[in-house]
């Protein structure tokens, strides 16, 4: 994230304990991270916050200061094979959203052009 000028602000709220496969969360999250980063090609800033939510979820929070993604895309961003970036596979997101959805998560989006993109990643807690 430096290499780009990407600057990173965490805020992690009280722990909770979730069922889950850590290395399987990890592959997700770090998915989530590096579509961020393509999306902030001139620097910017990525918010992650974590915490429990309201609903009696846990939830990661990942916000970009980047392009965003155009409402025609946002809607296909989950289809495999589906890509805006060149060299990409487009199977990255819709990896992300399987492996959270394994641990009976959600992972929603919310973007607009040239604002940024919010990924919200849902858990169930323990």
């Amino acid at each position: 994230l430096r290499a780009q000028s990407i600057s990173c602000r965490t805020e992690f709220g009280d722990a909770r304990e979730i069922h889950a496969d850590p290395d399987m969360l990890r592959r997700a999250l770090v998915n989530l991270v590096g579509n961020a980063a393509d999306a902030m090609p001139n620097g910017g800033t990525l918010s992650v916050s974590a915490g429990p939510r309201t609903d009696g979820r846990y939830s990661v929070v990942l916000e970009d200061t980047g392009i965003g993604i155009p409402a025609e895309g946002l809607e296909r961003i989950f289809e495999p094979y589906f890509t805006t970036k060149a060299g990409g596979s487009g199977l990255g997101l819709p990896t992300a959203r399987r492996l959270i959805e394994e641990h009976a998560g959600r992972l929603e989006v919310h973007s607009e052009t040239g604002r940024g993109t919010d990924f919200v990643v849902s858990l169930p807690r323990a």
